[in-house]
């Protein structure tokens, strides 16, 4: 008995020592923006500011700064709204189909069909920015969001793709089997048995897909050059200019932008723990 508690103290102090580890910089983001860009820009390490200000905050949502020169912070956070979340639903919507069609029906290439997606993904993304921006440029779609939007869906499709078709192989098949014999057809037993019982996974996957959208800068950085299309990861890289970093909008601005994901983690935290321990028993 004696040795239990032994270890269930030290197993405490573990977690602990790990929650201090991973919470103490996001705690020390959070000061910062309410530090002055003198504390900020100091040699010596200030844990706590000598001051504390709202200016940050200000200068990021008015968009003011030295030059004039910096994006509406909203608009941006808006652009990353809806890019993000129209690329991850419309991805979820044909990788699902896709992934059942892998899972579910057996045809000849297959398993080549699945190993040459997941290859399409390892190819690096900056071999294929030239010929996307040709491409794009010939249909006018450079500075508009659908670019960026089919962009990721290209990209974030064999994830969907691999995930799902995990979730539905470990389905038995006998569940559609009965749901043929009572006239059910393929695409009511995908909407109908499969998906609700793989909705842990879906929403894990979109979760996923969601945050790569989210936090993706190069095709974003290249593809937009108004304010109109820019996302918030280009505005926030749009706070240092002309060699001068303003530390106080950059930390602001990226806290800012990781509060939309932390707060939908936390609303589905509930399916994001159980797809992946599903997932990682299936695997």
């Amino acid at each position: 008995m004696e040795r239990t508690r032994a270890q269930k103290f030290w197993i405490y102090v573990g977690v602990c020592l790990i929650m201090l580890f991973t919470a103490l910089p996001l705690l020390l983001l959070v000061i910062a923006t309410f530090s002055s860009s003198g504390d900020l820009n100091a040699k010596t390490l200030h844990l706590w500011p000598a001051e504390w200000t709202f200016n940050n905050y200000s200068r990021v949502f008015s968009g003011e700064a030295s030059d004039g020169s910096l994006p509406p912070f909203l608009t941006a956070m808006k652009n990353s709204v809806v890019v993000a979340l129209s690329s991850t639903l419309l991805t979820l919507f044909i990788g699902m189909f896709a992934a059942y069609a892998c899972a579910r029906f057996r045809f000849r290439g297959r398993d080549a069909l699945l190993v040459s997606i997941l290859g399409f993904r390892m190819v690096p993304e900056v071999v294929l920015l030239i010929p996307l921006y040709v491409i794009f440029a010939r249909m006018g779609m450079i500075n508009h969001k659908p670019a960026l939007i089919v962009i990721y869906m290209a990209f974030n499709l064999p994830y969907v793709i691999w995930m799902m078709q995990t979730y539905f192989r470990s389905i038995p098949r006998s569940m559609e089997e009965s749901a043929q014999i009572d006239g059910v057809s393929p695409l009511g037993i995908l909407f109908k048995f499969l998906l609700p019982l793989s909705l842990p996974g879906l929403v894990a996957t979109g979760i996923f897909v969601l945050l790569i959208a989210w936090d993706e800068f190069m095709f974003a950085s290249i593809f937009t050059s108004t304010y109109d299309a820019k996302t918030i990861t280009v505005a926030i890289s749009e706070f240092s200019k002309r060699g001068m970093i303003d530390f106080g909008m950059q930390i602001t601005g990226g806290l800012l932008a990781s509060l939309p994901p932390i707060a939908l983690a936390l609303f589905l935290q509930k399916y994001i723990i159980s797809g992946l321990s599903e997932g990682s028993e299936k695997g």
